[in-house]
């Protein structure tokens, strides 16, 4: 059965055994796991495990985020020997088997320092779809003004004729 040790000073009990499909992770009594820090949001997250042994873990808009060794996540799988941090609450994995679906977090937002190494500049294999509006309104415009200039020059013509 796979468990959560705290890690943080401070926050008893130490472990949590997740039996559970669906666990609920917050501050405030009433959640499955009670983490009393004021840095974790009153209802933070969710841990869902599927079988016996696969452990995801869902952010539920958190103030200080859900991270999984240090990467903000939104919706993960958690690998056995992963750290999970709930506000500023670390917690690591054990006995879980490591999930098959995929490695990659979903990630959530950027750190302050991640800023500088983002990548500049439009994402490569993207093209601009061609814009052919301001083509159709000069080919309206166009042809507004073609039968303006007509009219104008039948009634110009009407009127010089009939004097």
């Amino acid at each position: 059965m796979p468990k959560l040790t705290v890690l943080t000073d401070g926050i008893e009990p130490t472990s949590f055994e997740l039996t559970k499909e669906l666990s609920s992770v917050g501050r405030v009594d009433g959640n499955d796991i009670v983490l009393p820090h004021q840095s974790v949001s009153g209802s933070h997250g969710e841990l869902v495990l599927r079988g016996k042994d696969d452990v995801y873990v869902r952010d539920l808009g958190s103030t200080n985020g859900s991270y999984i060794n240090g990467n903000k996540v939104a919706e993960s799988p958690l690998q056995p020997g992963e750290v999970i941090t709930f506000g500023e609450v670390e917690l690591k994995l054990e006995g879980a088997k490591k999930v098959q679906s995929h490695d990659k977090h979903l990630q959530q937002g950027l750190k302050l320092g991640n800023l500088d190494s983002a990548p500049k500049g439009p994402a490569k294999g993207f093209t601009k779809k061609s814009d052919k509006t301001g083509r159709y309104f000069m080919i309206a415009g166009i042809m507004v003004a073609a039968i303006l200039i007509g009219v104008i020059v039948l009634v110009v013509s009407k009127f010089k004729g009939g004097s």
